[in-house]
């Protein structure tokens, strides 16, 4: 910084302009450049995550139609008359002798000319829970279904089946071959597959299972195509966790996180929840009829994702205006220094001696006036050299004036504790204890630290002046100062309770006759903390009481340190430091003395911290 400021000193005129001029220009420009980067990145983030959002809701929305075809087939199937006649049979075995059962008393070849409309569906199979020789149709010629409901009932996928009580459950199923899994015997391609139990309509009742096999392509082909690179996944899930469709590169751990998250289902239709793993934003969509639960998995837009545009464009924008700024800061430095050199050069001139020097005033600006004032100053000081001594030394004896009549206050402890180590010395004891009391309260009031004090030192302050009281009174004066210890190191304004005792004694004693008892007491309540000073003086009538607070007569007590000044003072510093919450309340009655309750908040140092 040294040598900075050494440099700059260097400089002449111009260049400092010059100089000056870039060193708040730039940083603005710095500032708006970071500013304008930001809103663009910020623009980037949330197009990418509208993106994502649209994406995986049009992902859902394409899965959940070719889904909602295969459960209306499978919802025909279940609801239809002739085939729930078939499933309620209490004659199996008479009904197995037909061997075109299915054929001749329920509408299969409806059914198989939807699946070839349809195109989609590869495979239907209705195992009756009654015994009667299930229904297999494998439309794709690769595939074939487990041939009786004995070996259906063994699976895992049927016990899931019926304990979602006739709702419909999806799975993917691989490729297998001579190697039975949960639905096929044998399967040579990839296939989504529906899944139910079907009851009566009581729901108590087992009647069938039914397992309808679509192909996984045009899943896959979906989630494929809605990718816009390597960057992004896609996964699909069933409501109970199964995974149905994985298109893109996603790491095995991840998508453990995902299938533990996909328990929790969603509400609302196709409602979007966004979540973040590690470096990665996942965007969760469930269809509400399906149960189906699409994620996409994409990288969070980072500082190195950004284009050129969007990074660069403040920065060119930054150095390019930096740049053109240069010769117009020139042009303006020239008209500035210019006259500046004029008049730098006059006044080396009137430094060798050259009084006569004047500067021709060619403008009105502060160049203008500061050539102006350099001639005036030139006539000034020919006139006032020849005085110049001895106005220099009566402002020299006017300075040792003021310097004697500054008395630091503590030359006064100074002095006080002097006097009380004498009395000490000669045996004075109940001069010294004065003294010395004498001496603290003025370090107490006189001190010009922060106007926050501790309960203890107020105590203390209390204490110091009702000994100095005490000197004064006599036996007359009987006082009391009964603070609770929990809130002695609680804070205070300063010098809020000390103006009362003061005027209690002033207005309340000094004028009268007999003996007086004042006390101080100090307690907490929940969160407050409270304060009664109590005298048994002369009192105070209804309208002395009002008059304490009729601002109209503020400005006449302004100069005295007691009285309704002071008292309005410490309302005014209560207000300001707890605005509305403290309470002050005077109770007052002529010949029975006064008492003062004040009712401050603990916790002064959080109060103030916080600003109310």
């Amino acid at each position: 910084m040294g040598r900075l400021k050494h440099w700059i000193a260097k400089l002449s005129i111009r260049q400092k302009l010059v100089f000056y001029s870039y060193a708040i220009i730039t940083p603005i420009l710095l500032l708006i450049s970071i500013l304008l980067l930001l809103h663009n990145y910020r623009s980037a983030v949330r197009n990418e995550e509208n993106r994502c959002i649209q994406n995986v809701r049009n992902i859902s929305d394409s899965i959940s139609v070719v889904q909602k075809n295969i459960m209306e087939m499978g919802t025909y199937i279940s609801i239809n008359d002739e085939i729930r006649q078939i499933l309620t049979a209490d004659d199996p075995k008479e009904l197995n002798r037909d061997a075109r059962l299915w054929q001749n008393r329920a509408p299969m070849q409806i059914i198989q000319d939807m699946v070839a409309i349809d195109g989609q569906i590869k495979s239907v199979a209705l195992y009756p829970e009654n015994g009667i020789n299930p229904y297999l149709n494998c439309i794709d010629r690769s595939s074939s279904y487990l041939g009786d409901m004995d070996q259906v009932r063994e699976t895992h996928i049927y016990s899931l089946a019926v304990q979602e009580k006739g709702k419909f459950l999806w799975q993917r199923v691989g490729r297998c071959k001579n190697d039975q899994n949960d639905t096929y015997q044998v399967n040579q391609n990839d296939k989504i597959v529906m899944y139910r139990e079907i009851y009566d309509r009581a729901r108590k009742n087992k009647l069938g299972y039914l397992v309808i096999g679509s192909s996984a392509e045009i899943f896959d082909e979906i989630c494929q195509n809605s990718l816009r690179g390597r960057q992004e996944s896609v996964v699909v899930m069933s409501r109970y966790g199964a995974e149905l469709v994985r298109c893109g590169d996603i790491e095995d751990g991840l998508l453990s996180d995902i299938i533990a998250e996909s328990g929790a289902e969603m509400t609302g239709r196709e409602k979007v929840r966004k979540s973040v793993s590690g470096i990665y934003n996942i965007y969760q969509c469930q269809d509400e009829d399906t149960g189906t639960i699409v994620y996409e998995i994409v990288r969070r837009v980072g500082w190195k994702d950004l284009s050129d545009t969007i990074i660069f464009a403040p920065l060119a924008l930054l150095i390019g205006f930096l740049a053109g700024l240069y010769p117009v800061l020139l042009l303006v430095s020239d008209l500035v220094s210019k006259p500046l050199h004029t008049l730098r050069i006059a006044m080396e001139n009137f430094m060798q001696g050259d009084f006569s020097q004047k500067v021709e005033v060619m403008t009105q600006d502060e160049v203008g006036q500061a050539s102006a004032g350099f001639n005036r100053m030139v006539d000034d000081i020919r006139a006032l050299i020849d005085k110049n001594y001895v106005l220099a030394i009566k402002e020299r004896e006017s300075e040792l004036d003021t310097l004697q009549a500054q008395i630091n206050p503590h030359f006064l402890y100074n002095t006080l504790d002097s006097l009380y180590w004498k009395a000490t010395e000669s045996g004075n004891d109940e001069i010294a204890e004065d003294i010395l009391s004498l001496s603290q309260l003025f370090r107490l009031v006189l001190n010009r630290g922060d106007g926050i004090v501790m309960v203890r030192s107020e105590a203390e302050l209390l204490e110091r002046y009702l000994h100095i009281q005490k000197m004064r009174f006599g036996r007359r004066l009987t006082y009391e100062i009964s603070l609770e210890p929990c809130i002695l190191e609680e804070e205070i304004p300063k010098l809020i309770l000390q103006p009362f005792v003061e005027n209690a004694i002033v207005h309340g004693f000094e004028s009268a006759e007999g003996i007086y008892t004042l006390s101080v007491t100090g307690r907490k309540e929940e969160e407050n903390m409270v304060f009664c000073i109590e005298d048994t003086g002369i009192g105070m009538s209804g309208e002395q009481l009002e008059a304490i607070w009729d601002k109209a007569d503020a400005r006449k007590y302004a100069s005295q340190r007691i009285g309704r000044y002071a008292i309005k003072n410490v309302r005014e510093r209560l207000e300001l430091i707890y605005h509305e919450h403290y309470e002050l309340r005077i109770e007052s009655r002529v010949g029975r003395g006064t008492t003062v309750h004040i009712v401050v908040p603990c916790g002064l140092k959080e109060i103030r911290q916080n600003g109310h």
